[in-house]
């Protein structure tokens, strides 16, 4: 059995795969090869692979957006399977929150800003459901995107404090052939829209390649990206800030600590967000992306 729906079945399941090692995958489903290429490298590290399929309703602000968002179990199940991953663990709402569930968490203050300022309650949410699968899955390793790159940080701190013996990994962004970070959400956007989408890449290779010249006061940085996300009239920037990569705190120099760069907006009525890291040497945002086969975009 590689696909399970129920949490009794889950914890009847892990008990026999005791003394080895799990690794979590945990995603809502739709995936892609984004998705993939996290269940790949957990295949590389543990002798488990667990990725968990749940859409949860407590990270939507709107009701329509949970509603609408892509359910594909079958395909993503086939998918996982074929990665690497061991089960799928698709529970219902039902079985994950019953009615008496009451273990609801809150995040620590690196939710405030971004986008828990953008979607009030979405963290909370997160955090929630993110240590309920922890503790029917009790995984070694859990593994996340870096493009929700706030929403690693955020688990982070609920592990240090809850999971200590999880490890957290952040496996690298991955591109399209044009810069942009795949995303589920890319579906909804019409084709238009998603070729003026590049600009964000763009604008986020470009902040970098300023910064690798030696640029670090981060109004310039900004400009730089603003100047290239201006040239975009459809797009609607929620926020461009340069940040401490573990604290979040805004920086006016981003060479004092590891820094990244968080960004949100909106095009076609599709929200998308990206970032990229500020390292002296490393490769600018064009060269972080896969040239993938059709079967796996």
């Amino acid at each position: 059995m590689t696909l399970i729906r129920s949490t009794d079945h889950l914890i009847t399941w892990r008990s026999s795969v005791l003394g080895q090692t799990i690794a979590l995958v945990p995603t809502m489903g739709a995936l892609h090869s984004g998705h993939i290429a996290l269940i790949k490298h957990a295949a590389q590290q543990c002798d488990v692979v667990v990725v968990s399929v749940f859409v949860n309703a407590m990270q939507f602000g709107k009701s329509s957006d949970f509603d609408q968002y892509p359910r594909s179990l079958d395909t993503d199940h086939a998918a996982s399977i074929a990665a690497g991953a061991t089960i799928v663990f698709a529970p219902s709402a039902a079985d994950m929150f019953p009615a008496n569930f009451d273990n609801y968490i809150t995040p620590s203050t690196v939710a405030d800003d971004f986008e828990g300022a953008s979607r009030p309650g979405h963290f909370a949410g997160v955090v929630t459901v993110v240590n309920r699968l922890f503790d029917l899955v009790e995984p070694h390793i859990a593994i996340f995107g870096a493009k929700d790159y706030q929403q690693v940080v955020v688990i982070r701190d609920m592990t240090r404090a809850l999971h200590p013996s999880i490890e957290i990994q952040r496996v690298e962004t991955i591109r399209d052939t044009d810069g942009l970070a795949l995303s589920s959400r890319n579906a909804r956007l019409s084709p238009s829209a998603r070729k003026s989408a590049k600009v964000i890449a763009d604008a986020l290779s470009r902040l970098h390649s300023v910064f690798q010249t030696g640029q670090v006061d981060s109004s310039v940085l900004k400009q730089t990206a603003h100047d290239v996300l201006q040239t975009q009239p459809d797009l609607t920037i929620e926020y461009l800030e340069i940040v401490d990569s573990e604290t979040l705190k805004r920086q006016d120099q981003a060479s004092q600590k590891p820094s990244v760069v968080l960004f949100a907006g909106i095009i076609d009525e599709v929200r998308l967000i990206d970032n990229i890291e500020l390292q002296k040497g490393s490769t600018d945002v064009d060269r972080h992306h896969f040239d993938l086969p059709d079967t796996e975009r």
